[in-house]
């Protein structure tokens, strides 16, 4: 365990040597996201549980789990590894989080790859319905129990390609969202869901990494998110990943690599 700002973080690290990665997950995942992607990565791969997921501690005042303090416990990570400089990583909620932290140190980030994931609610009524309706899910999952939420959340939409996957592979994310700590996930949902973290799209036009956005091509949601995303950003690239739906790593997983690897070897990392 790691302490960051006073708080017990499970912190994962593969390889060794240059570049340094910081991936960091999605909601209800943990460092075991990245399992088929890490081992073939170039250099030293940093996979933090992030906080109320995995081993990571869920025990933690809820203003604890803001996107602008999670970002300054990852600031941490890296001080105590004295780790100058990473390609940073984020899928979906880990995603949000990758961006905010780009935005907050920008001289700690090489390059940004961000996999099915938005700069936020445009509007403070888009938020606030948002905020209701992660306030509903919290009230489902601490009425009905951690078991029934995962089974709720499989079968939204969004996940709607994932039931393609062998399935081995829909166990295997069946049973990591059942480790999960309900207590964590749900002050993950209050604190840090879209709805309550900052609307970051004013800040695109001036943000000046390089950024490769990575969709999939049946994910029509953020499909639409990345493309005015991808108009906003001055130095930003976009792939568009066939057969596969939100959660790209997982579903397609060598197209995946084959294109983060590409993107940062034109970036020189």
């Amino acid at each position: 365990m790691t302490m960051l700002n006073g708080l017990n973080y499970f912190v994962a690290q593969q390889g060794s040597g240059a570049p340094v990665w910081l991936l960091l997950h999605g909601f209800m995942g943990s460092h075991t996201d990245f399992a088929k992607i890490a081992p073939k990565l170039a250099g030293t791969v940093l996979m933090p549980d992030l906080l109320g997921h995995g081993a990571t501690t869920s025990h933690a005042a809820a203003e604890r789990y803001q996107i602008e303090r999670q970002v300054a416990d990852l600031a941490s990570l890296l001080a105590k590894r004295q780790v100058k400089q990473v390609n940073l990583l984020g899928y979906s909620m880990g995603g949000r989080l990758a961006l905010a932290f780009a935005l907050s140190h920008p001289e700690l980030v090489h390059c940004l790859i961000l996999e099915s994931s938005s700069p936020g609610l445009a509007t403070e009524t888009e938020r606030q319905k948002r905020r209701q309706h992660d306030q509903i899910l919290v009230e489902r999952l601490q009425k009905n129990g951690l078991a029934q939420f995962v089974t709720e959340w499989t079968a939204l939409p969004l996940f709607a390609s994932q039931r393609k996957l062998p399935a081995a592979t829909q166990q295997f994310i069946r049973q990591q969202r059942l480790q999960q700590n309900p207590a964590g996930l749900a002050l993950s949902l209050q604190q840090m869901g879209t709805g309550s973290q900052p609307n970051y799209w004013p800040a695109l036009a001036n943000f000046e990494l390089p950024v490769h956005l990575i969709v999939g091509a049946a994910d029509a949601k953020f499909q639409a998110t990345t493309e005015k995303m991808l108009a906003r950003l001055p130095n930003a690239s976009r792939t568009v990943i066939s057969n596969a739906g939100h959660n790209v790593h997982l579903e397609q997983s060598a197209a995946y690599l084959a294109t983060v690897n590409q993107f940062v070897q034109r970036e020189g990392s």
